[in-house]
């Protein structure tokens, strides 16, 4: 099984056990949050030694001989190798772990660490090194064996790669990997009936039948016998239908489908995507290449390539929200395989991106080669990278040149408006989405959120004439979404316009989303400006249980409050909207509310 990042107090208590006696453990684990700090303090110590300047204030510069310490220990470098890790500076992490592990060469848990950090953080050479120094040990796991592995498919050592993986333990994730790796290791001897057998282990795995089935087609092909290929692929989909299948599956079996003379199949699936995406960039070009008779390019023409695509949908199987450690361990496995991998360096970058790693993750999305049908997904990712690191100006320079490149496509000049909008730029909102409008042809059902995200820049900055023409067109292309609906509807109730629809409207998007707190908001909003404070109550309740930190939805409970009598409760909940920090003009009508209480109420008038 491979090794994963631990919690800290796990790896101090390993520390333990092999460094110290029971007599001296119990004082040490009592001092951890000591040592905790010690780690902070030397991971900066550390940085500030190579760039004082971007840590402190000239004035502020800490360095070792500042403190008295010509150089932190190695535990106090194996704590600040952890602590970077843990802020995901896994670069930095994999250079301290390394240098900890140079210096106990014999500490398991130092060697595995710097060589999971090494795979995660792309050093593959390093790596290497210390896969080879896990041989033996009890550490050397499928995934070590694997980086091994990567170096002798380079050499086409496939009988080296065989070997490695003899007596190799298939427990957890090793399941799925030991038999992929054996199996395009017998490929690369051209041994393809063997290689079939060495996946039949996987067929009988829960929840591995689209892994199966996509490595096994691959054998077939690269042994030749492409009607088995293709019957292999049909059966990732329950349906057999290509046109449904995943992107990357149509896109390895169109050079196939060529090869077999089905060239009505595989222009079928182009012109599928087509009819989604007018201007498409993944199969851009292929319709010419088989009208033409140019063979199209296959994905996969060695085991190396084999093996990377089976490593990086195993990867991409797994879930983002609980194993991004291990996904990002065997998508650059996979790169290793397969160093220019587009839609690995994609995933790489996502999982750089959820970790706030933004500068990480522009590096890798920019290792997506310009020629590459994922160049666009890549820059769109960049561009999102950009913004996200504060970077608006460089976002918007992108985005202006992916517009001006391909004017068909609308997802460029979106984004940018979008950014705009989020930064509450309105006007620069709306000028951006002009321009994306002046390109759009006749709108089709999906387009409905270009139109809700012009009519959100428009209310914003005041134009509620042509605001609200949008949210009518969006509900006409989308008459039933809940996030148009609510927000006229609850435009229409501030304006004191359309009251019964806009309570219809906000019914409507409640019955679909009875879990978003603004929607749940909204109802109770639109019952307490039609006068019905009662009724309302029960929403503004549940709103602020959904969003509890949101000042606007604490407000409004604190006037439904004081309406049905409840002026204690009310000057709490005003308070509690206070301390979330409104808007300005919302701040200071809280506080009159808070010294006066509410006045009269202005009841809009009946819904019905």
């Amino acid at each position: 099984m491979a090794v994963v990042p631990r919690p800290l107090d796990l790896c101090l208590k390993s520390l333990v056990d092999k460094f110290m006696t029971r007599s001296l453990a119990k004082v040490f684990l009592g001092l951890t949050s000591i040592a905790v700090v010690i780690g902070v303090l030397a991971y900066l110590l550390l940085l500030t030694d190579k760039k004082p300047g971007k840590i402190f204030t000239k004035s502020e510069v800490i360095t070792p001989s500042s403190l008295a310490i010509e150089k932190p220990s190695v535990f106090g470098r194996f704590l600040a190798g952890r602590f970077a890790e843990r802020r995901s500076d896994l670069k930095h992490a994999a250079l301290l772990m390394e240098e900890v592990q140079h210096e106990e060469p014999k500490n398991e848990l130092f060697l595995s660490r710097a060589f999971v950090l090494a795979v995660s953080a792309g050093f593959n050479n390093k790596a290497l090194e210390f896969a080879r120094q896990m041989e033996g040990r009890s550490g050397y796991d499928s995934t070590a064996r694997i980086v091994q592995i990567a170096f002798d498919f380079r050499k086409k050592n496939y009988s080296a790669a065989l070997g490695r993986l003899e007596n190799a333990e298939t427990s957890g994730l090793g399941l799925y990997v030991v038999p992929l790796a054996r199996a395009w290791s017998l490929a690369g001897q051209k041994k393809f009936f063997e290689a079939r057998n060495a996946l039949a282990v996987m067929a009988q795995e829960k929840g591995s039948n689209s892994i199966y089935r996509l490595n096994i087609g691959l054998i077939y092909y690269l042994a030749g016998d492409l009607d088995a290929a293709y019957e292999q692929l049909k059966k990732i989909n329950n349906d057999g239908n290509f046109l449904t299948a995943p992107v990357r599956v149509q896109r390895i079996v169109i050079p196939i489908l060529q090869k077999l003379g089905k060239r009505k199949e595989a222009l079928d699936i182009i012109d599928g995507q087509r009819e989604s995406d007018v201007d498409d960039v993944i199969f851009s070009g292929l319709r010419e290449n088989i009208e033409s008779g140019r063979l199209v390019a296959s994905l996969v023409e060695t085991p190396a390539h084999g093996l990377a695509e089976g490593l990086f949908s195993l990867a991409s199987a797994l879930p983002r929200d609980r194993a991004s450690n291990m996904i990002l361990l065997y998508t650059r496995l996979a790169c290793m395989f397969k160093p220019h991998f587009p839609l690995a360096e994609i995933l790489i970058g996502d999982i750089l991106m959820s970790r706030q790693r933004f500068k990480d993750a522009v590096e890798s999305y920019s290792k997506v080669a310009s020629v590459s049908g994922y160049s666009w997904t890549a820059q769109l990712r960049t561009a999102d990278a950009l913004y996200e690191d504060g970077r608006l100006d460089e976002a918007q320079v992108l985005l202006e040149k992916m517009g001006n490149l391909r004017p068909r496509r609308l997802d460029a000049l979106l984004r940018l408006g979008n950014f705009f909008r989020f930064k509450e730029r309105y006007l620069e909102a709306v000028e951006v989405y002009d321009r994306k409008f002046a390109r759009l042809e006749a709108p089709k059902k999906e387009d409905w959120n270009l139109f809700y995200a012009r009519g959100i820049a428009l209310e914003r900055s005041k134009n509620w004439e042509r605001a609200e023409k949008d949210f009518l067109k969006a509900l006409e292309l989308n008459p039933n979404q809940p996030y148009v609906q609510n927000y006229l509807g609850y435009s229409w109730v501030e304006k004191r316009k359309n009251l019964g629809r806009a309570r219809q409207l906000i019914e409507n998007a409640v019955a679909q989303r009875r879990n978003d707190g603004y929607i749940v908001d909204s109802m109770g909003w639109v019952l307490y400006r039609l006068g019905e404070f009662d009724k309302a109550v029960p929403h503004l309740e549940r709103a602020v249980q959904i969003r509890p930190h949101d000042p606007i939805i604490n407000n409004h409970l604190g006037d439904a409050y004081w309406r049905v009598g409840r002026k204690q409760e009310a000057q709490f909940q005003w308070r509690r909207a206070l301390s979330f920090k409104p808007e300005k003009e919302e701040r200071e009508e809280i506080v009159i509310k808070i010294q006066t209480g509410l006045g009269k109420p202005e009841i809009l008038g009946n819904s019905k």
